[in-house]
């Protein structure tokens, strides 16, 4: 008896195995997904920021990084998606990754099959643009930040094409309230009153999550979260390159399941979790949430932090210079690290509930078309919403134009002042100057006229042209990426509120869309040509509309067109033989970016050029620390450390370099080990330029309520070009011969360490209750109600999936194997126990 209880528990535990094995067998089969990062920082100074016209960088907040998804269906389709925390993907950018992917993957990859997507950050810096309008703010095109940015993303495709394992696809969406405000509520009431009245709010407040799971071990391996609202947490005034509220989203997101790591391991190794935050349709989303308020001085410093009495901008009609908007924080740091907190909060409670899990057998397919928007002729199929007029009919030839933008452009918005005052948002004013000046670069006819519409043109950069490159081109890149029901269409435009839910709409009624299929807006992505209003906004002369480059009918434009690439992704073989559809590929000679060379940045115009030298100064050394230090500080106070410095640029495009480090004292080992560096969100560094070559470091770290307390200390770390540099470099001018052909002079690595110090606790928790860190703290966890649909986060109604009760079923199973095993184990040393 006891015999054959003993080989009665091995054959349950075999067949209940066996069960877990066959439903993970059943579960891998199909669908394939990798996930990697990769930096792509580049310079933190002597940089103008990509987003704001007149905003210059030195210093680091967050790093910038390149997430990368790559997918593969049962059939063998391939397809990668990758999000980029810059202002903007330039049509360059993705037309070089495509062709760099296809010769190293022999064509598996492609520009077709690559959609690359931004953050839309305004605290990053410019340089990899082509379209000049866009490559003179930075100013000009930099070869060296361009080639960074394209190894970074090329590599994290391939690192997670190489990290490829079968995967479970989870889907979920829910609301995210208080996050996000309409910078033009003026612009938005334009709109018809019946079409409003459709939509609780005047911005879309939903999150749509994918979640993306190891199919065999259940390990979670990343997510992507659309949510539309700008990078403009961090203003004008911000001197810090970062990520914003986008990137901190992500590194939360990745530091909740990474067990606190900040930096990816190198190479996007295996068993990196990977969190994007896209965009959305977030044209005129703003994340500033107070609102706007009159500037307390002249020079437009929002304020932040003043005791002055806030006075409200309400009017339709104002100027940037003398109105500014406002986030949640005390300060603009504050606010984007809030914002961040609501995303991540609302994507976590998202991943953990998703219980709808997209079919194994998912369908993987993808079309891409670049083509000239200024040559086509479309229907107005809008019409048929009827959201433009109440008839059943459409006008039939509309057109776009060659770019143009208009005077409201020129007045900038809230979130980011104009370069001069003249300009007023909201009206048509115009200016005999600046048209005199516009027509000498280039006249603007009638007919350029008529086809704008209502907009006062500006500047007519589509018809400006220097060494063969248009200012602006009207080659538009478009995608529509699907996966199973999900439909991804990737825009390289910034979509308003309402124009994004007519361009939804209006696909989701294309005939054989499937009943339970998504369309999510993917904005800022293959390129970058401004904005897209509908026809109302387009008339009221605010920002966006001004930058709605292509005429009052892009919008149509681009609904048409998506509803043709949709048809072509839903009909069959035999069915697009017959179509009339056929996308057309980028010119092969998109590439001119060798005739900007000569206009490639220089320095910022801070008044050292980049390739400058560093000298330390008469009696001190690179890497000395000037400001003294505390003893000690408690948890949730702010070390501040000056270093002798070199300049940052020096130190740019160096593998795994991090300017800053905060070390921890290990007693028991006996050795320092960094627990902080300058991709954390808690530390800062700041470049500052000093007389005849000198520069310092300023290096800032917010100690965490948490931080464990111990001795600490933080290092300073660089590359310097000493004089001998260039000495060496202008003996090798004057034809000396150099060691070896291409070498370059050798930077001086530079290392400093402030003396140690102590971190306590924090002696009163009641010393963070302030009113400020109340209302933030409620902020960031999404916990204000002042929203009448009540809860930050609602759900969808969602079933259990079937792959869902399998897996729930296999734990179950293991959980019951586990416990008689235990018996069985016990069972039979029994025996032994008697000896």
């Amino acid at each position: 008896m006891q015999t054959i209880w003993h080989w009665k528990l091995p054959m349950a535990l075999i067949l209940m195995i066996a069960f877990c094995i066959l439903s993970t067998i059943s579960a891998v089969q199909g669908f394939e997904v990798g996930a990697a990062m990769m930096d792509i920082t580049g310079p933190v100074a002597q940089v103008n920021t990509m987003g704001y016209a007149h905003a210059k960088l030195s210093g680091l907040h967050t790093r910038l990084f390149c997430r990368a998804f790559a997918f593969r269906d049962s059939a063998g389709n391939s397809a990668a998606y990758a999000v980029l925390d810059l202002a903007m993907v330039s049509h360059l950018l993705s037309f070089t990754v495509g062709k760099r992917l296809s010769e190293a993957t022999g064509g598996r990859f492609s520009e077709t099959n690559v959609m690359l997507s931004a953050t839309h950050t305004h605290a990053g810096p410019g340089g990899f643009n082509q379209d000049l309008f866009v490559a003179l703010n930075t100013p000009g095109f930099d070869r060296a930040y361009f080639n960074y940015i394209v190894d970074g993303v090329v590599q994290s495709i391939l690192a997670a094409d190489r990290a490829r394992t079968p995967a479970r696809v989870l889907s979920n969406s829910g609301h995210l309230y208080n996050a996000s405000v309409n910078r033009h509520p003026h612009q938005y009431l334009l709109n018809p009153a019946a079409e409003r009245a459709r939509y609780p709010t005047n911005v879309d407040t939903e999150m749509h999550l994918l979640r993306f799971d190891d199919a065999q071990t259940g390990a979670p391996l990343g997510s992507i979260a659309w949510f539309p609202v700008h990078g403009t947490s961090l203003k004008v005034s911000n001197r810090y390159v970062s990520g914003d509220n986008k990137g901190i989203a992500s590194q939360l997101m990745e530091r909740h399941f990474n067990g606190g790591r900040d930096w990816p391991p190198a190479g996007g190794a295996r068993g990196t979790f990977v969190a994007a935050f896209p965009q959305s349709h977030s044209g005129d989303v703003s994340p500033n949430v107070r609102g706007v308020f009159r500037v307390p001085d002249a020079d437009g410093a929002a304020g932040e932090g003043d005791e002055v009495e806030e006075v409200r901008c309400n009017s339709s009609v104002f100027k940037t210079f003398d109105c500014e908007s406002k986030g949640p924080g005390k300060d603009q740091y504050k606010s984007a690290m809030i914002i961040g907190n609501m995303q991540f909060h609302t994507a976590l409670k998202l991943h953990q509930s998703a219980t709808t899990e997209l079919p194994k057998s998912l369908t993987l397919s993808v079309v891409h078309d670049t083509r000239d928007v200024s040559e086509e002729r479309f229907p107005a199929v809008l019409d048929l919403l009827n959201s433009v007029n109440n008839s059943a009919s459409y006008r039939k030839d509309l057109r776009a134009c060659k770019a143009a933008i208009g005077y409201a452009f020129c007045a900038g918005t809230a979130d980011g002042k104009a370069l001069f005052s003249y300009f007023t948002s909201g009206t048509q004013r115009a200016s005999v100057l600046v048209d005199a000046i516009r027509d000498l670069l280039a006249k603007v006819t009638p007919e350029d006229a008529e086809c704008q519409g209502s907009k006062r043109i500006c500047l007519n950069v589509g018809k400006i042209f220097w060494s063969g490159i248009p200012f602006m081109s009207s080659q538009i890149p478009t995608q529509l990426l699907r996966i199973g029901p999900i439909f991804i269409l990737a825009l390289p435009t910034e979509v308003t509120t309402m124009a994004g839910r007519r361009l939804m709409e209006s696909l989701r009624r294309t005939e054989g869309f499937p009943n339970e299929g998504k369309v999510l807006i993917n904005g800022l992505s293959n390129g970058y040509y401004f904005y897209v209003t509908t026809e109302e906004e387009y008339n009221g002369s605010y920002y966006e509309a001004g930058a709605t480059l292509f005429g009052p009918h892009t919008l149509n434009f681009y609904a048409w067109h998506a509803s043709r690439m949709l048809r072509s992704l839903l009909t069959t073989k035999r069915q697009k033989n017959s179509g009339n559809f056929q996308p057309k590929r980028t010119p092969s000679d998109l590439d001119k970016s060798n005739r900007l060379d000569g206009i490639s940045g220089g320095g910022g115009g801070d008044g050292q050029g980049i390739d400058g030298l560093d000298f330390a100064g008469f009696g001190k050394n690179f890497g000395q620390q000037l400001l003294n230090l505390r003893n000690s500080y408690e948890q949730g106070d702010t070390v501040e450390l000056k270093f002798v410095a070199c300049n940052p640029r020096h130190s740019f495009g160096i593998s795994n370099h991090s300017f800053l480090l905060v070390q921890r004292y290990n007693t028991r080992l006996h050795r320092w080990e960094t627990v902080r560096n300058d991709a954390s969100l808690d530390t800062r560094f700041l470049w500052q330029q000093g007389d005849f070559f000198q520069s310092f470091a300023l290096i800032r770290w917010d100690i965490p309520a948490g931080q464990r307390p111990g001795d600490y200390r933080i290092g300073y770390r660089g590359h310097c070009r000493t004089f001998s540099a260039a000495l060496a470099e202008t003996s090798w001018a004057m034809g000396w011969p150099k060691p070896q052909e291409g070498e370059q002079p050798p930077l001086l690595p530079v290392s400093g360490e402030s003396r140690r110090f102590r971190v306590v606790a924090a002696r009163s928790k009641l010393r963070f209750a302030s009113d400020d860190s109340i209302r933030e703290t409620a902020l960031s966890e999404g916990n204000i109600r002042s929203h009448p649909a009540a809860s930050m986060l609602q759900f969808k109604p969602e079933s259990s999936s079937a792959g869902a009760a399998v897996n729930a079923g296999c734990i179950a199973s293991a959980k019951v194997a586990q416990i008689m095993a235990i018996f069985w184990l016990l069972q039979m040393m029994t025996p032994l126990a008697r000896l």
